[in-house]
């Protein structure tokens, strides 16, 4: 299933920068953590923090030459895994028994967390409307207190906003990870404005978009990768740290420090998609009708006739289009009028 994860991963123009951030330096970490643990002999013995130093100040230039090489290495193996990494923490599991049972367990406590937020709004909108009106004819101490409660709530209402303004619109888009809710919102709405669909649209907008623009969606798109694969690395590098460790009981308060680092790479992965989803609206709003004039469609005169020439453009996009669809297209201009070379006697 293609979704808002990969939509613009054929879109770089920069592949070896892209590499660079998104695999090695990652892959590097993970490298670099896995030594720590090996040189620190918790693996046969007691752990010791300063073998671990030790053995990274004595590797020398062939050590610190192979530590390169294997980093790189694993850039080069886990690179063509990025999209399955991004539809992991997305929510999407596989169709075992299990993992269809945790992902609905998750949606369930998800939508109704979500469905509670959404009422709560509702109600504070209520409230907020109701102390507004009350402070009117209120003065003195009842107006200082209605103003209190006001802001209060007021404040309370503001980060339901913050937190329900990437959250699915409807409660059958609702994914079992924070991530996918995210991505998944923007995949519903971008471009909904004009009936076209992001994820058949966008391909064919970052062949004829901007260059500007479609640089603001790479790099917002790098972000997300970044914050997804040090994700994976955090939680990888926490799963070795326990095994390496389960051995020497309170040492494994070690593996927090990754988890840690897993955890907050996570939180930023959200906030990266939420950042990327708003660029892909960006790109489809400035740049649809290049789209336009590239499939050689004729103007039209509203949003509303917008909305009707594309619902019969989806399809063709789709490449579903039957037989029996139609389309008038826009007639090509006529070629401008040939003008005579200036004779030698004219240039003179």
């Amino acid at each position: 299933m293609t979704d808002l994860s990969q939509i613009a991963s054929s879109t770089r123009s920069s592949i070896g920068r892209y590499f660079s951030l998104v695999s090695a330096v990652p892959s590097a970490v993970l490298v670099g953590w896995t030594v720590l643990l090996v040189q620190s002999g918790a693996w046969s013995g007691t752990p010791d923090v300063s073998a671990s130093l030790r053995g990274f100040s004595d590797l020398g230039v062939g050590g610190a030459a192979g530590l390169v090489l294997a980093s790189l290495a694993l850039g080069l193996v886990l690179h063509p895994m990025q999209f399955a990494f991004v539809q992991f923490l997305e929510g999407y599991w596989g169709t075992s028994r299990l993992a269809c049972r945790l992902r609905f367990l998750r949606i369930k406590s998800k939508g109704l967390r979500l469905g509670g937020q959404l009422d709560r709004l509702a109600q504070l909108d209520r409230q907020i409307e109701d102390l507004w009106d009350r402070r009117e004819s209120a003065t003195g101490d009842e107006y200082d207190r209605l103003t209190t409660s006001m802001i209060e709530l007021m404040s309370l209402q503001t980060e339901l906003i913050r937190i329900t303004a990437t959250a699915p619109t409807s409660p059958e888009a609702v994914m079992p990870s924070r991530l996918g809710n995210v991505l998944r919102r923007y995949e519903w709405s971008v471009g909904k404005a004009y009936c076209l669909e992001t994820i058949t649209t966008v391909p064919f907008l970052s062949r004829v978009a901007a260059p500007g623009d479609m640089d603001y969606v790479n790099d917002q798109r790098g972000q997300l990768d970044l914050a997804v694969r040090m994700t994976i690395v955090g939680f990888v590098a926490t799963g070795l740290t326990l095994v390496f460790l389960a051995r020497h009981g309170l040492w494994l308060l070690v593996a927090v420090v990754p988890y840690l680092a897993g955890y907050l790479s996570y939180q930023g992965a959200v906030t990266a998609a939420a950042a990327y989803g708003r660029a892909l609206g960006v790109l489809v709003t400035l740049n649809r009708f290049a789209l336009y004039e590239r499939l050689r469609l004729p103007p039209v005169a509203d949003l509303a006739a917008e909305r009707t020439r594309n619902t019969a453009v989806k399809p063709l996009l789709r490449h579903e289009a039957g037989e029996e669809s139609t389309m008038v297209y826009r007639a090509e201009p006529p070629p401008p009028p040939a003008t005579a070379e200036p004779s030698p006697s004219d240039t003179r």
